[in-house]
C-alpha cells in the first residue's frame, strides 16, 4: 500500500506523477523491445535481456522502490550511445526498442548518441534522488513519534 500524499510537501504529487510517466515509458520501451525480439526472431538474446531488465525496472519504479530506479539506470546507461568503427575494428551496439539518435561524425567512426535514453537516464537519476530523500523524510518522521 501507498501512503497519502502528505499535505506539507506541495510537490509531492508533481514528483509521483514524473515517477508514473518515466515507469509507464520504461514498461512500454520493455515491452516493445520483447515483441521486436520475437517477431524478428533474433538470435541474439542481448535484446530480450536488456527489455526484462526494463521490465523490472519499470514495475519497480511503478511500485515506487529505488530498485526500480537504479535498475532503469543500469537500462538506460547500457544504450546511451553506440559506435560504430569505419574499418570494422572495434563496435559496440546495444539499443534498446524507443531510439532517438543524433549521430556525430567522427574522423574514424560514427558515433550515435541515444536522445531519448540520455532524458530517461537523467529523469531516472532525479526520480532515485527524490524517492531516496523522501523514504529518508518519513523514516526520520516516524522515529519522531
Amino acid at each position: 500500500m501507498t501512503a497519502a500524499t502528505p499535505p506539507d510537501k506541495p510537490g509531492h504529487a508533481r514528483w509521483a506523477r514524473a515517477e508514473r510517466i518515466v515507469a509507464g515509458l520504461t514498461v512500454f520501451d520493455g515491452l516493445l523491445g520483447l515483441v521486436v525480439w520475437l517477431v524478428a526472431g533474433s538470435a541474439s538474446g542481448r535484446l530480450a535481456l536488456l527489455s526484462l531488465l526494463a521490465l523490472f525496472a519499470g514495475t519497480g519504479a511503478w511500485r515506487r522502490r529505488p530498485a526500480g530506479h537504479l535498475a532503469a539506470l543500469a537500462f538506460y546507461g547500457l544504450h546511451l550511445a553506440t559506435y560504430h568503427a569505419f574499418d570494422g575494428t572495434g563496435s559496440y551496439l546495444l539499443r534498446g526498442a524507443l531510439n532517438l539518435g543524433a549521430v556525430i561524425h567522427l574522423p574514424n567512426a560514427v558515433l550515435v548518441l541515444n536522445v531519448f535514453a540520455i532524458g530517461m537516464f537523467a529523469a531516472s537519476a532525479a526520480l532515485l534522488w527524490w524517492r531516496v530523500r523522501v523514504g529518508a523524510d518519513s523514516r526520520a518522521r516516524t522515529s519522531k513519534s
